[in-house]
């Protein structure tokens, strides 16, 4: 029974017993559902009977009532294999398993669960664990307490679980840091690099924790939702998230709300952070374990905007942050317009200058249908009207496909070469990939807690499930084609070093100087 039901004042009375009616007879088929009424009429007995003795149709008759029954697990309890046998995941690297792999894959999970057992301490804990995770991977259309109890285990272990994600003690920083340490043996690479970002998720209620009237981008409006800050890591092998903070608004702090801060269970002397101060939190120690390779940050524009933000990122690493088109920069070479040097302009308007932009066409990877290209300019510009060194930046414009131009700042040195900000650009997809990935087959978006450990406890088990994902498809790997690297022919043409690609039927020059960029001519 779902929640809008209880909350709608249906009294759960008991379960079916998995029959189906077929042709005439009944059949099991062992998925037992649950049974609820609605009273309209406590007195309906007393009514029909003409006796006031009669009693009130209370949930306590309603259950006495009931046959008696054993509490007998589901006979089509879905086991391990099984579940395995119905995964669908979409994480890239991709790879065809065989036969063989699969029936492998049931033991690659049972020792993945094994690293983590030092969470918990206690066998019940641990076991739920499992389940959790178990159905998670599985192809439970939802992936919520109660959907994953009654897929693999029975009705009797939702509440269990609840108290799993809710109550249980955990060593929760053991846990992170067991993943940072997998996660590092598995993409770790050099050229790996950074992402920030926040995802939201709508609410209609207000009783969960951290929810608020604010913009969420999964609707692309202000509404009722829950917001939360996230890093993701990617490498040539794979991207994977690897922390979370749920960002709580400023309402959340003022004196009337205190009850629901405690109801919601908010740790004593929570404060009231930023998005971008909840994001530095989450990079610092991640950064300073140097467990991942990588000298690279990327953020979303909303990070992007945020000068001290920028300022607060560690100085020996380099980012790439994108801006909005209203952002004002003054151009550090401004040829024929001296007041793009002096005066200033929005980078959108950039665009409508003659001449000052030279568009290249690069590859920025291989996407499912071919390879992924788009058009790059660059200029090197200042944030402030001063002109100072220190406020000197690259200004990235990338034209993709479907004409939306994205703007990006980057504080890397003058001599960095296009095709090194053309790699990075296009790795600041791969957390909008979690994000989808995540909330699609890993029930990201699925939870219904409420309280602020159930929903960091969720979050760090669905990454687990990624984690493990990952590691399974690196193992599997067969014929698989993951992000090439810049110089990777694409279509008979060579992309390397310095040299400005070109693909057929698309010139560089053909770019206009207007707002209405073209469109790239893709060859099939």
């Amino acid at each position: 029974m779902t929640r809008p039901y209880r909350a709608a004042n249906w009294e759960p009375i008991g379960w079916t017993r998995g029959f189906a009616k077929r042709h005439g007879s009944f059949v099991q088929h062992g998925q037992r559902k649950e049974v609820s009424v609605y009273v309209i009429e406590p007195r309906m007995r007393r009514w029909i009977h003409g006796d006031v003795r009669q009693p009130l149709l209370t949930r306590a008759f309603l259950l006495a009532q009931r046959l008696s029954e054993e509490n007998q697990p589901l006979t089509k309890r879905m086991r391990m294999k099984q579940i395995i046998q119905l995964w669908e995941p979409k994480l890239p690297p991709k790879g065809e398993l065989s036969v063989a792999d699969v029936e492998t894959v049931g033991q690659e999970l049972s020792e993945f669960l094994s690293l983590f057992g030092a969470t918990f301490g206690r066998v019940e804990p641990t076991e739920l664990f499992e389940l959790y995770l178990q159905g998670l991977l599985s192809n439970t259309e939802r992936k919520n307490v109660e959907a994953i109890a009654l897929k693999l285990d029975g009705p009797e272990r939702v509440r269990n679980l609840q108290r799993f994600l809710c109550d249980y003690r955990w060593d929760e920083s053991w846990m992170r840091e067991e993943q940072w340490k997998l996660c590092a043996e598995s993409l770790s690479d050099p050229a790996g690099v950074w992402s920030i970002d926040a995802s939201e998720f709508p609410k209609k209620g207000m009783a969960s924790v951290g929810v608020a009237h604010q913009y969420c981008g999964a609707l692309g409006k202000t509404a009722n939702c829950q917001s939360g800050v996230f890093i993701c890591y990617s490498g040539p092998k794979g991207h994977t998230l690897l922390d979370s903070r749920l960002y709580l608004p400023k309402k959340w702090f003022e004196p009337e709300w205190e009850q629901r801060r405690e109801q919601c269970r908010i740790p004593k002397g929570t404060a009231f952070q930023t998005k971008q101060e909840l994001a530095l939190d989450l990079l610092k120690p991640l950064l300073e374990s140097q467990q991942f390779g990588g000298r690279w940050i990327a953020c979303a524009c909303s990070f992007g905007n945020d000068g001290p933000f920028l300022e607060e990122l560690p100085k020996d690493f380099y980012y790439l942050a994108e801006i909005a088109c209203t952002r004002k920069v003054w151009v550090k070479t401004a040829g024929t317009q001296p007041k793009l040097a002096t005066e200033g302009c929005t980078v959108e308007q950039l665009l409508k200058v003659k001449h000052l932009l030279n568009w290249q066409t690069h590859k920025i990877a291989e996407g499912e249908k071919g390879p992924l290209v788009a058009a790059f300019a660059r200029l090197r510009v200042y944030v402030s009207a001063e002109r100072t060194a220190q406020s000197e930046r690259w200004l990235l414009l990338r034209n993709d496909a479907n004409c939306e131009i994205k703007y990006v700042l980057s504080n890397a040195p003058e001599e960095t070469a296009m095709t090194e900000l053309v790699r990075v650009s296009g790795t600041r997809w791969p957390i909008e990939r979690c994000f989808q990935e995540d909330k699609s087959e890993l029930g990201l978006d699925h939870y219904e807690h409420r309280s602020w450990p159930a929903w960091h406890r969720h979050m760090r088990l669905v990454f687990l499930g990624q984690l493990f994902l990952i590691r399974l498809q690196i193992k599997f790997k067969k014929n698989s084609r993951v992000n090439l690297a810049p110089s990777a022919p694409v279509d008979g043409v060579q992309l390397s070093g310095a040299q400005t690609p070109t693909l057929r039927n698309f010139n560089t020059a053909e770019v206009p100087y207007t707002t209405q960029l073209s469109g790239l001519q893709i060859p099939p």
